[in-house]
């Protein structure tokens, strides 16, 4: 029939079925600060709803050098009806970059062993990598005396994912110190010549020199002056550094005086009698060498003798010349003539007259009367050969053999007035 009539009612449509999650394992790079970033995109692998996604998280899109490796992750997919689901992926965290090697060159000094030992550590500047350094080698870490110089050291970094660089550096090894050494001051007399080969130092010492530099060796039988002379010692193979040892040569001022000395020579003298301005003194016959003349050696006259002042280290090498002159200090009056023409006593001898010109001789007999006088005695002709120039016997010949009495008076030396009186013989 047609009739018909309506109502209305409420059709809900309800989306009840959750997106279909599908996940991708991915694998990231550090970059140069250590971190990595990712998305949902990146692990979502073509997920799909009945409608339509609306979004899509991931529970963890930063990672770091901590997280190399595996790290699960977690994709969130949701629909616009508020359908979700979830599904696990794996992100691998790789740190692919090597390390920045910084280095420095680096000086070391051999001990006295003749050894070095450095570590990665001195040659290391500062190196860096975005992570973490694991580990600081180098190819050479003991140095000898044969390495002495410059050598070429490398150094390698590796991280702690095993990224690793290189670089190579200088390292100056210098000789070994020089060793301690008590005595290096030492003394020496100039007079005992010491050469280059007398100084001593506990040490194999290979040469010595005139300087901390030169090349050129001293000479062992060069002969030592004051100053500084430089070792070079060897110490198990190794050549240290130059020892300085300094030297002092002594040498004391050569004696002084009179040059020319005086005695009598009627009376007996020795060394000991020689006069110099100082007290420590041994006497030589020769300008050099030689050995000391005991103090008892007699001198002798118009002979040289030689001073050398002896300190309380060294004797001097230059000596003091003295020469030695006998003069007569005294007369000796020879008391017996025997006038026969014999050519022995056959006048009054008086000893050492010829140094006292100013001098004067009389002679009286027995009775008191003078029978001789003469001045200048000794000069020329001037002798009492037994005849007489005064009283009653002047040109009669020959005295009478028998007993004179004589007076002798003369000037000394000292310019004093000496008489001396006796008994002369006048024999056949």
């Amino acid at each position: 029939n047609g009739n018909s009539d309506t109502a209305t009612a409420t059709v809900t449509v309800q989306d009840k079925i959750k997106p279909t999650v599908v996940a991708q394992n991915i694998t990231i790079q550090l970059d140069a600060t250590g971190k990595a970033v990712i998305t949902a995109y990146q692990i979502d692998n073509g997920s799909i709803d009945n409608c339509a996604i609306a979004t899509m998280t991931l529970d963890k899109t930063t990672f770091d050098c901590t997280n190399i490796g595996g790290n699960s992750v977690i994709l969130t997919v949701t629909d616009v009806n508020g359908n979700s689901d979830t599904a696990t992926a794996t992100v691998t965290v790789e740190d692919k970059i090597k390390p920045t090697v910084v280095v420095q060159n680096i000086t070391v000094q051999l001990d006295i062993t003749g050894k070095a030992f450095i570590t990665a550590s001195q040659i290391d500047n500062g190196s860096t990598d975005n992570c973490t350094i694991a580990t600081m080698t180098i190819d050479k870490t003991t140095f000898d005396c044969t390495n002495i110089g410059s050598n070429s050291v490398i150094l390698t970094v590796t991280d702690i994912s095993g990224n690793s660089d290189t670089k190579a550096v200088i390292v100056t090894i210098e000789k070994a110190p020089s060793p301690n050494t008590l005595n290096l001051l030492q003394k020496f007399c100039a007079i005992d010549k010491p050469l280059v080969s007398d100084i001593s130092i506990p040490y194999n010492v290979l040469n010595w020199f005139a300087d901390p530099l030169s090349t050129p060796a001293l000479l062992s039988q060069e002969v030592l002056r004051s100053g500084i002379y430089y070792a070079e010692v060897s110490i198990n193979a190794c050549n240290t550094n130059r020892i300085p040892v300094t030297i002092i040569v002594n040498d004391e001022a050569a004696p002084s005086g009179n040059a020319i000395q005086y005695f009598c020579r009627e009376k007996e003298t020795a060394i000991s009698d020689l006069i110099t301005n100082e007290k420590e003194i041994l006497w030589y016959d020769t300008a050099s060498g030689g050995v000391p003349l005991d103090s008892d050696t007699l001198l002798e006259d118009k002979h040289k003798y030689y001073a050398s002042y002896f300190g309380a280290e060294c004797e001097s090498t230059k000596r003091f010349e003295v020469e030695v002159i006998f003069n007569y200090c005294d007369v000796i009056i020879k008391n017996g003539i025997s006038a026969n023409g014999d050519g022995k006593n056959d006048y009054l001898a008086i000893e050492g007259v010829l140094t006292f010109a100013d001098n004067q001789l009389e002679i009286f007999n027995t009775s008191g009367s003078l029978v001789y006088s003469i001045t200048h005695y000794g000069q020329g002709d001037n002798l009492f050969r037994g005849f007489a120039n005064k009283g009653l016997g002047r040109g009669k010949g020959l005295l009478p053999f028998g007993t004179y009495y004589y007076i002798f008076s003369f000037t000394n030396n000292e310019n004093k007035r000496v008489t001396k009186k006796g008994f002369l013989h006048l024999n056949p």
